[in-house]
């Protein structure tokens, strides 16, 4: 039972204070060490220094959300069908095809879009984790004889700074439009071959070349394991709209 003291108003008040000025040291030590000090986090929660930090999934999950939210706006909609009609040469196929069920189920074209794009962004904050479980193999495969959960912490890290850098290229797209763009795709990847190239050797050992090809086969899993994610629940949407 609380006592009375905990029920008061004033205790209400100070407590609350206190878990939100707590919260946000915590999240901005989180954010700067996770940007600037690449494998620190995981190397620190691999050691017990934990209490420091934001835990890896709920800083995963928030980034994720916030990610989420930026790409789900108009014009930048990253989980639109209208996205893929545009930019992919598969899209006049599963434009056609949405035409085709529109007319046979007697709907209107935006409707099962609108459908489309619901089954859609539900797969993807269901199996957001997914793609963290993806990279976490490619780290498994790479780095033996360590338990997988320790992948799975480098991977939530890893993924969490992608997911912060992808919310910054969100400011080109909504000045620019969301469109291809080669340069900033490059970009991105010598990024995260850099970012991995400097985490690496703090959770894993290693230095120089060795450190530098196991960042490369890693960001090439990244992007493997995104697009896998990607095309999994579009295709888990497609099935769901058009059964």
């Amino acid at each position: 039972m609380p006592s009375a003291h905990d029920l008061t108003l004033k205790h209400f008040l100070d407590h609350g204070l206190h878990e939100l000025t707590h919260f946000d040291s915590k999240i901005f030590r989180t954010l700067k060490t996770l940007v600037l000090y690449p494998g620190k986090l995981t190397a620190d929660y691999l050691a017990g220094r934990r209490l420091r930090y934001v835990m890896p999934l709920r800083l995963f999950l928030v980034i994720f959300a916030i990610s989420f939210f930026l790409y789900s706006r108009p014009g930048v909609a990253l989980y639109d069908i209208h996205t893929i009609i545009t930019a992919s040469p598969q899209g006049k196929m599963l434009d056609g095809k949405i035409d085709r069920f529109a007319e046979k189920r007697h709907l209107s074209k935006d409707v099962v879009v609108d459908k489309f794009n619901e089954h859609w962004q539900h797969d993807v904050s269901f199996f957001q984790l997914g793609d963290v479980f993806c990279f976490a193999i490619c780290l498994a495969i790479l780095n033996r004889h360590r338990y997988f959960v320790e992948h799975v912490i480098f991977s939530l890290h890893a993924l969490s700074f992608t997911l912060l850098y992808g919310c910054f290229n969100w400011l080109y797209y909504v000045h620019y439009g969301f469109t291809q763009n080669w340069t900033l795709v490059f970009a991105s990847a010598v990024i995260y071959f850099v970012y991995l190239w400097k985490a690496v050797p703090q959770v894993y050992g290693g230095a120089g070349w060795k450190a530098a090809m196991q960042a490369l086969l890693l960001t090439i899993g990244l992007e493997f394991s995104r697009i896998f994610f990607m095309t999994f629940t579009m295709m888990l949407a497609t099935i769901q709209t058009f059964r």
